[in-house]
């Protein structure tokens, strides 16, 4: 509740590049796997210890290889941080968004949910921008 009294300034009618939270489900589903795959590379024995099932059953996937969980890991957030970049550049882009308020907090969600949040700033980038003029025909 508090947290969408805070954010409720995002539903203006003229857009102004204040965040606006994604679609919950999708926001969820990428913040639950980021985290389980940081626990399941950082602290796999405090999973395993909370949580047998869900360790054996991610380590069943990948059958056994850590290697392979730790390239997950890394282009994962490599990936989050990326898109995070991408949206400050969104920002950025359009001049009446980019404040640093709204940077950061576009970065910070982005980076934590991935697409999910980009693609909210995606489609509102998309809605800001100036119809292109019809092509002529030759």
């Amino acid at each position: 509740p508090a947290l969408s009294a805070l954010m409720s300034f995002s539903r203006l009618p003229d857009y102004d590049g204040s965040l606006k939270m994604p679609e919950p489900i999708t926001a969820s589903l990428a913040l639950v796997g980021m985290t389980v795959v940081s626990w399941l590379h950082l602290q796999p024995e405090s999973l395993h210890a909370i949580l047998p099932w869900l360790h054996d059953g991610c380590m069943m996937l990948l059958m056994g290889s850590k290697s392979f969980l730790a390239a997950i890991f890394y282009l994962a957030w490599l990936a989050h941080g990326a898109e995070a970049v991408y949206a400050v550049v969104i920002l950025a882009g359009h001049k009446t968004w980019f404040r640093p308020s709204t940077a950061l907090a576009w970065f910070i969600v982005t980076f934590l949910v991935g697409y999910p949040s980009l693609g909210q700033l995606l489609k509102e980038a998309r809605a800001a921008a100036p119809p292109k003029p019809p092509s002529k025909r030759s």
